[in-house]
């Protein structure tokens, strides 16, 4: 038996995803700013904090319609803890989280 996938790939600011998607996504893939201002870099002033991270955590988990979600974070070596505990706050399980 096949099954058909359809997805649609939004490309923004991470921390405005609850005013530009619709409550029915199940994978969040977010390319966080890491704050290395580097150049030709978009959306990469000022790194995100732990506020922000769990902000977009919380945001995501009221946008997913599902029981069963994930969220794949891109972050730098110095964010990984506050990432975690991010992800601890609002999900059952944290898998292979490597900086």
């Amino acid at each position: 038996m096949t099954r058909e996938l359809y997805y649609n790939v939004y490309c923004g600011d991470v921390a405005e995803m609850i005013q530009m998607l619709l409550k029915e996504y199940t994978l969040l893939i977010a390319n966080i700013p890491y704050g290395f201002r580097m150049a030709e870099s978009s959306y990469d002033e000022e790194r995100f904090r732990f506020k922000q991270l769990e902000k977009m955590v919380k945001d995501f988990v009221e946008l997913t319609t599902s029981s069963l979600w994930r969220i794949v974070v891109f972050h730098s070596m110095d964010q990984g803890y506050c990432m975690a505990q991010a992800l601890r706050s609002r999900c059952n399980g944290v898998e292979n989280l490597a900086s």
